[in-house]
């Protein structure tokens, strides 16, 4: 059998590459992070028509991911194989290569999950934004008449 800890990096960076790779996951939750961050600062803002087309977009996302969390937790666990050593091995091996490290399965999942979840409170304060800014602007200027 090969090297416990090389198989298991193996495996979990194959099942990461389901989620695009441990890079691209913690790239999106760095970018997610940021559109947080600036939305809350007031440094961007969209209208509520295409704030919710994004939030429906992230909204679809999550509620996929939330269709398979039940299975997807069960891996936490190690699988019941037998009794024997070598059972005992393999599902040790096995629960390792799902939680072992930040290319492993559930963390490359969670993380996803919790940029989905910032995405979307991003939105929500980008799109406050802009109504806060629209309505200073009418204050400012008044109404528009024809």
């Amino acid at each position: 059998m090969a090297d416990d800890n090389t198989t298991s990096g193996q495996f979990g960076s194959s099942t990461a590459g389901i989620f695009g790779g441990e890079q691209q996951v913690n790239r999106m939750a760095d970018d997610a992070g940021k559109l947080l961050a600036d939305a809350k600062a007031g440094k961007w803002a969209v209208d509520e028509e295409t704030g919710t087309h994004l939030k429906r977009a992230v909204t679809r996302m999550q509620d996929r991911l939330n269709e398979i969390t039940g299975r997807v937790s069960r891996l936490e666990k190690a699988p019941m194989l037998g009794n024997d050593d070598y059972a005992q091995k393999v599902a040790k091996h096995f629960q390792e290569a799902m939680i072992g490290d930040g290319q492993a399965l559930l963390p490359v999942f969670n993380k996803t999950r919790e940029s989905l979840v910032a995405l979307e409170r991003a939105f929500d304060e980008a799109i406050k934004h802009y109504d806060a800014s629209d309505e200073a602007a009418t204050k400012h200027f008044g109404p528009f008449t024809d």
